[in-house]
């Protein structure tokens, strides 16, 4: 999982069982792209490979998922958040020696979640360092013709010339930046500023803000997509009770009041 502050990766069985996993930062500053040439991903990949050989395990095949726009046909379309040089599929393939399936991270999510909750029906909402969606339907989530049905995250937030998309607004990565750039402190993270949330004006109001703005956009895509439901995961999403109850407030405010809203409910698969 290759995204724009971290990189997790585990060796799994034929059956879905974890049975071992790491997590290691994808950037050093808050500021540019994540995982130059993807060299930190691919050190993982050796360092888990080196883990199977001792747990005498054999891996056969490998999956990757990124926070970019990927095609159907498996190939990463975008550089928004990962400095990526050559496609995964065939540079994973050359440095491991087994074939790679490649997609984008919110759809590999959605399927994740169509396996653990019995969902078949839904959208799918990431809230992490980025913010992007895909729309289930009968257990498949749709990725468009070109494979970038996922764009929640590029919504721009107003009509003004100049307007900031929703990503750049309300993600993890988005509220750090704008928190930055207006108390010109020296951050690492959102979770530095929702610490201070209670003592910080400047904190409250980027947070206040960004809440406000996600969840009148999730009202939008509920007149966009009419979903059934509406399921939420990602690190800022999960990890925040303050931001989750923020953003629902936001929500039921804008959302459409003609008919019964979809009810939004947590990722079971994170």
């Amino acid at each position: 999982d290759v995204g724009a502050s971290k990189i997790a990766g585990a060796l799994v069985s034929g059956s879905f069982e974890i049975l071992h996993h790491e997590t290691v930062p994808a950037r050093t500053e808050l500021y540019g792209d994540a995982d130059p040439g993807l060299t930190i991903t691919k050190a993982l990949i050796k360092s888990l490979l080196k883990i199977a050989k001792e747990k005498s395990l054999e891996v056969v095949n490998g999956g990757a998922c990124f926070a970019e726009y990927v095609t159907p046909d498996q190939l990463l379309n975008s550089r928004d958040q990962i400095a990526w040089s050559v496609q995964p599929k065939e540079d994973f393939a050359e440095l491991t020696g087994f074939a790679w399936v490649i997609e984008s991270d919110v759809r590999a999510m959605a399927l994740a979640e169509v396996k653990a909750s019995g969902l078949k029906d839904f959208l799918f909402v990431t809230v992490s360092s980025g913010i992007s969606h895909a729309l289930v339907v009968n257990g498949k989530p749709w990725a468009g013709a070109t494979g970038e049905a996922i764009g929640f995250g590029i919504t721009q937030i107003d009509n003004s010339q100049e307007s900031p998309i929703l990503e750049q607004y309300s993600s993890g990565m988005g509220i750090a930046r704008r928190y930055q750039q207006l108390d010109s402190k020296d951050i690492e993270s959102a979770e530095n500023v929702f610490a201070n949330y209670q003592e910080d004006k400047v904190a409250k109001e980027v947070i206040d803000s960004a809440a406000a703005v996600l969840g009148k956009s999730l009202a939008a895509m509920v007149d966009f997509l009419d979903p059934a439901k509406i399921v939420i995961g990602g690190g800022l999403w999960l990890g925040s009770e303050l931001y989750r109850n923020l953003v629902l407030e936001s929500y039921k405010k804008n959302v459409t009041k003609r008919r019964k809203a979809p009810e939004v409910v947590n990722s079971v698969s994170g």
